[in-house]
């Protein structure tokens, strides 16, 4: 282990989908409190044929797997099915219900998607099957009709969150599920909720070679972390610091920002009182198209990378001997702050680099310390935020007009 890794395993990191550290410093979180007596939730008996017929009709969401380095392969999803006709019963399945009645599946996308590529799209034949094993390389319409009629008999149980629970109060719920062992991250519970062109944007965005350069290759997105680093850069791009919730709550913000650009860049009226309600939600962005936020998005990786190198969006700086996480705060205000620099500002940093990281680390280490409480634990706090903005847009001037 390099001396710049030596403080990796010191500090809380989230953790990917095997349990190991994600690359991610953790973030205190204060949990919300809420009135219990808005939480509606029922409990119903749901046929594989409904199941079925609800992804024909699209009533269902079956969005790509949260996980992406968890994706069940055709074993595990044959043995899935095998479950079915050995008459096994399945864990509950979670999913939030809208006012039309439409499921979006937040705990048990790996079941459904299992259940459709069999039954219903046919994509694979059966293989390792553990007590069935002579069905192996037997597609659905191959089964004998014990088999499909035991499929087709299967009845499974749906937690379904009522629409009247308040979308704050739902994620609460989702955020208690434990999914593999492992509860749900808050990025994955937004991935399931409000699947549409922002999760695709974030997928773009995270495979970004400019992206995993500027993180050094060293961010686990399996769980979903680094697809959240990038939506908070966005967050605060397209709305701005002022936008920011009063009542801390970084989790509505991130919510609503991917609600946001899956009704761009038209933002129908109609689509909008769907998605938000009665929600008082300011409407107003700085960009209303993926190509600029993807634009602006490569700008700041790339000057990052330039600037700090395999420190980028670290606590630490060149001029340390160790080397930290990646801080959420300083990625996200760091990465806003290199995508709306003129160029000329950015090419006086880049030439005078080793007084911006002495000017770093007087800032993130004097005795206020406000600098490092904006991006630990005031790092949800609307002053924090303001504060963390401020002090590196003051770091910057400082150093282009020394």
């Amino acid at each position: 282990m390099s001396k710049q890794d030596i403080i990796d395993n010191d500090i809380n990191q989230e953790l990917a989908a095997d349990g190991r550290q994600a690359g991610i410093e953790e973030e205190p979180i204060t949990p919300f409190p809420f009135d219990a007596d808005r939480i509606s939730i029922s409990n119903k008996p749901v046929p594989l044929q409904t199941l079925v017929r609800r992804l024909e009709q699209g009533t269902i969401s079956s969005p790509l797997i949260q996980r992406g380095e968890g994706i069940w392969n055709d074993g595990q999803q044959s043995r899935l099915i095998e479950s079915l006709m050995l008459k096994i019963p399945l864990p509950l399945f979670y999913v939030a219900a809208d006012e039309d009645e439409k499921w979006k599946v937040v705990d048990g996308l790996q079941r459904v998607t299992a259940i459709r590529r069999f039954v219903l799209t046919k994509e694979f034949a059966l293989t390792d099957l553990e007590f069935i094993r002579e069905l192996n390389g037997k597609k659905f319409n191959e089964l004998p009709q014990k088999y499909q009629n035991r499929i087709f008999e299967t009845e499974f149980t749906f937690a379904i969150i009522n629409p009247v629970t308040p979308p704050e109060v739902q994620r609460n719920i989702f955020k208690r599920l434990n999914t593999g062992g492992l509860p749900l991250t808050p990025q994955e519970i937004r991935h399931a909720l409000y699947y549409g062109r922002s999760a695709e944007l974030l997928k773009e965005l995270v495979c970004m070679e400019s992206f995993k350069k500027a993180t050094d290759y060293r961010v686990n997105d399996s769980r979903m972390g680094a697809r959240e680093l990038i939506l908070r850069f966005i967050s605060f791009l397209i709305r701005g610091t002022a936008l920011y919730p009063k009542n801390e709550d970084m989790d509505a913000f991130l919510c609503e920002t991917m609600q946001l650009i899956n009704l761009m860049p038209d933002f129908d009226p109609a689509d909008i009182i769907k998605a938000f309600g009665d929600r008082d939600i300011v409407l107003k962005v700085n960009y209303d198209n993926n190509e600029d936020i993807h634009s602006r998005f490569e700008t700041a990786m790339c000057r990052a990378y330039a600037l700090f190198n395999i420190h980028a969006f670290r606590k630490s700086t060149p001029r340390s001997n160790y080397r930290t996480p990646v801080n959420k705060s300083l990625f996200e205000a760091w990465s806003v702050v290199l995508a709306e620099m003129e160029e000329e500002t950015y090419l006086v940093l880049k030439k005078r680099k080793n007084k911006l990281y002495q000017e770093i680390n007087s800032r993130m280490y004097d005795l206020n310390q406000e600098f490092e409480r904006s991006i630990s634990r005031d790092s949800h706090k609307p002053s924090g935020v303001r504060a963390r903005y401020r002090i590196i847009n003051e770091i910057v001037k400082k150093i282009i007009e020394e």
